[in-house]
């Protein structure tokens, strides 16, 4: 694998998640890149749009634009702005909002258990 440089800048792959304004997009994956050890993409959110999730895997969220607030299961809540960063352990789980449109890039490790996630997600959806 390559060094990248990784931007938005003519991005036409977002995925929609339901009927919500959420979108995300795989940049660095195992399928584009088989030699990579976690998973980079990008997120939109629109302002007052929330969701409920669990994840298998580590996640990073680091918010480029708006405000993001993540609830656990435990009962924290965790608030970021641009330039800040939420980490969620595997197997937590918690909801997301957006407090205004939020953007941000997420990191996902293992790769393959976030691909296994993902494949049994849009099997779920059809």
């Amino acid at each position: 694998m390559r060094t990248l440089r990784i931007t938005t800048e003519g991005l036409d792959d977002w995925s929609q998640v339901g009927d919500q304004q959420v979108f995300v997009s795989d940049l660095i994956d195992q399928a584009g890149h088989p030699g990579a050890k976690m998973t980079v993409g990008y997120a939109r959110v629109g302002k007052g749009e929330s969701l409920d999730v669990s994840f298998p895997y580590d996640e990073v969220l680091v918010v480029t634009r708006g405000i993001f607030t993540v609830r656990t299961e435990a009962g924290e809540t965790v608030t970021a702005g641009a330039g800040e960063a939420i980490y969620l352990p595997a197997e937590s789980s918690s909801s997301y909002v957006a407090e205004e449109d939020a953007e941000m890039v997420y990191v996902a490790n293992p790769p393959e258990v976030y691909a296994a996630h993902v494949a049994r997600a849009a099997a779920s959806d059809t």
